[in-house]
């Protein structure tokens, strides 16, 4: 029989694996809040979310021996998941019943075969403006072009569908290249916010490698050559963090409208187990958001925003 000091030394060397493994991930997590999507090397620390960190050292907690150990590895959970909550902030409690001119946007990238499905979902939430990314094929249901009206079309720019019953002033592209893709919208929406709105909506690549950094600096060149004046509202998926620094380069006076009256979970990805938040809506100064939703529409890869917004 082996004697249990025995069995702590055959135990030792998978116990300090663990540790390693878990002071690695602390590590790199705080590099990737210190820094955030900068580089390339922090853009890969910043996407490991405080809940991971949170799990990883209550694992090393439970490998430590020493008591000291153990409580360090505690606070390092606790230090983790209360990032996640409390700064991240993936989920919020609901507030009053929303006002103002709603908002949809959703990420289509996946297989649409069942059209009518999808259609449903849009004509259930009845948004004053639907912004779609990769809409193929919906955009032409009957439902859906019964839905809009007779006096209203579907608007395609590129990747881009538009379904409002708003009077559409204009649809431009800003800059196509390299999987980055920027078209303006300019909506009449003066009966409902006192002035027109000139959406930015936006697709980025989703590439590992990809700088996040880099792809916000050229589309950043793209706005001040092309842009045409001030934004409104940016949405889309743009495959970076709402804490992301690449997001503060591209768009640095505008707003996170979860940040400013989320409700709900607010991960928009992925759909069936949505850990990060990478479609957002983002407002100028001048515009009130009075709820920010996004919703599991039981198809597809990404949960869809749903916004409500104000003038002030």
């Amino acid at each position: 029989m082996h004697s249990p000091s025995d069995q702590s030394r055959s135990t030792r060397p998978t116990r300090l694996l663990v540790q390693a493994c878990s002071l690695g991930i602390l590590i790199a997590w705080l590099i990737g809040v210190a820094f955030s999507d900068r580089t390339v090397p922090t853009q890969f620390c910043s996407w490991i979310p405080g809940v991971l960190v949170g799990l990883f050292a209550l694992v090393a907690a439970w490998a430590a021996r020493k008591r000291r150990t153990r409580f360090c590895w505690i606070l390092a959970a606790l230090l983790g998941t209360t990032w996640w909550l409390f700064v991240d902030q993936p989920l919020r409690p609901f507030g009053d019943e929303p006002t103002g001119l709603s908002i949809v946007q959703w990420t289509m990238s996946h297989d649409k075969t069942d059209r009518e499905r999808h259609a449903r979902v849009l004509m259930e939430l009845d948004a004053d403006i639907t912004i779609l990314t990769h809409g193929y094929g919906v955009r032409g249901t009957p439902a859906l072009l019964e839905w809009l009206g007779p006096e209203a079309q579907p608007y395609k720019y590129g990747h881009f569908t538009i379904l409002t019953r708003l009077p559409v002033r204009q649809v431009r592209s800003v800059g196509t290249s390299n999987d980055i893709s920027l078209k303006m919208v300019e909506i009449d929406t003066t009966s409902r916010l006192g002035r027109p709105l000139r959406i930015l909506a936006v697709d980025f690549p989703s590439g590992l490698f990809r700088s996040r950094m880099n792809m916000a600096s050229q589309a950043r060149e793209w706005l001040q050559q092309r842009g045409g004046g001030e934004i409104d509202v940016a949405l889309g998926d743009f495959n970076m963090l709402s804490s992301s620094a690449a997001i503060r380069t591209l768009l640095p006076d505008m707003q996170d409208a979860w940040l400013l009256a989320g409700t709900g979970w607010g991960p928009t990805f992925p759909r069936f187990f949505p850990l990060y938040h990478i479609d957002h809506l983002l407002v100028a100064d001048w515009i009130e958001v009075t709820r920010a939703t996004t919703i599991d529409p039981g198809v597809g890869r990404h949960r869809l925003q749903h916004v409500f917004l104000e003038g002030r």
